[in-house]
């Protein structure tokens, strides 16, 4: 047997050996590693394994060869192999390993960014990921080029540079997608209001009902449909009616000036009754305030448990109802605005003249 034969039956075996080892390997680790983690409640660490071993088995095969290769080492002239050769053989090991944890890398972020959110709740947010799903994997794959690349001895300052000048003139030139870009994250990341809630900027009230990339669609409670761009909601004081468990109203009322002192004593009572009589509400506090210009005013305050704008209004309008219902039967007038003449020189009290709504 000649030293040709003997060197390439050598790298033979160690490719071959080298395969099955690293076959045997992986095998059992993830047999032992599945073992010890079958008891967990999630199958998350299932799915991790079997990500990380699926590009461990690949990568073990490619250092088979690589190692398999060196053994050619001493017979590369009789094979005319020169160092172009070695060359090719390790620069292609090289970016297959590199495609293969660039790979990994993308998958085991993508998935570990999903399950969070959605551990967390936040399935808008999921959508967004999905959407920048393209320009993450992007970004990953340039990163590992770029490694790729130095690894190899490539001169990578005159790259940087350009990539450097480039960034400069395409952020000049997309300053408005990007600032739209950077207002959509703001709004999903930041999370001032969800799609369904109803918020309030400047004089409008209005349900969300879409956030796009550029531009939010509101409906107003009157049903007009409102385009406003990101950016300008984001620089408003925006009043969110549906994030939080309950709601707080706070209402005054005035009664007549001929009110009786014992029947103003009654009236928060009667008040407390009429909001405890629905079964949905809590009374905060009723109170006789003050002296208004044509009316005795008093203050209630109750809470609706629930965010729901509609539902608040609808519970606001059976709290007034009862409310008049039980004046009524009270005989307590509501006060309206009047204003009360004095004639000078007025003999009888008749010189009084009561001026409805003046």
């Amino acid at each position: 047997m000649t030293a040709l034969t003997f060197t390439l039956l050598l790298a033979l075996a160690r490719v071959v050996g080298g395969i099955a080892v690293v076959w045997v390997a992986v095998r059992l680790s993830k047999r032992w590693i599945l073992r010890a983690t079958r008891h967990t409640r999630t199958t998350a660490d299932d799915v991790l394994v079997g990500m990380t071993l699926g590009t461990a088995a690949p990568l073990g095969y490619l250092a088979a060869v690589l190692w398999g290769w060196s053994a050619l080492s001493e017979v590369r002239q009789e094979l005319r192999l020169g160092e172009w050769a070695d060359a090719i053989v390790r620069g292609g090991v090289a970016l297959v390993a590199v495609v293969l944890v660039v790979r990994l890398a993308n998958r085991v972020l993508l998935w570990l960014l999903e399950r969070s959110l959605q551990r967390l709740g936040r399935d808008s947010q999921v959508t967004m990921l999905q959407a920048l799903t393209p320009m993450i994997r992007t970004l990953i794959w340039l990163i590992g080029i770029l490694v790729f690349l130095q690894n190899q001895g490539v001169a990578l300052g005159a790259v940087y540079a350009s990539l450097a000048g480039a960034g400069i003139g395409i952020g000049l030139a997309l300053k408005g997608p990007i600032s739209n870009f950077i207002n959509y994250l703001t709004i999903l990341f930041d999370q001032p209001f969800h799609i369904g809630q109803v918020i309030r900027f400047d004089d409008v009230v209005a349900f969300v009902e879409k956030v796009g990339m550029r531009s939010s669609h509101l409906r107003s409670v009157d049903g007009e449909l409102i385009v406003i761009s990101n950016e300008e909601l984001l620089s408003k004081t925006i009043r969110n009616y549906g994030d939080f468990p309950r709601r707080r109203l706070v209402h005054r009322i005035g009664v007549v000036y001929q009110t009786p002192a014992a029947m103003m004593e009654r009236i928060p009572q009667l008040i407390r009754e009429a909001i405890e009589s629905t079964g949905r509400l809590n009374v905060d506090r009723a109170h006789f305030v003050g002296f208004g210009d044509s009316s005795l005013d008093f203050e209630f305050a109750y809470f609706v448990p629930s965010g729901d704008l509609k539902e608040a209004f609808d519970l606001q309008q059976i709290v007034n109802l009862a409310i008049m219902k039980r004046f009524e039967a009270e005989g307590i007038d509501f006060a309206y605005p009047t204003r009360t003449l004095y004639l000078e020189g007025a003999a009888t009290a008749e010189g009084r003249f009561a001026v409805p709504g003046s």
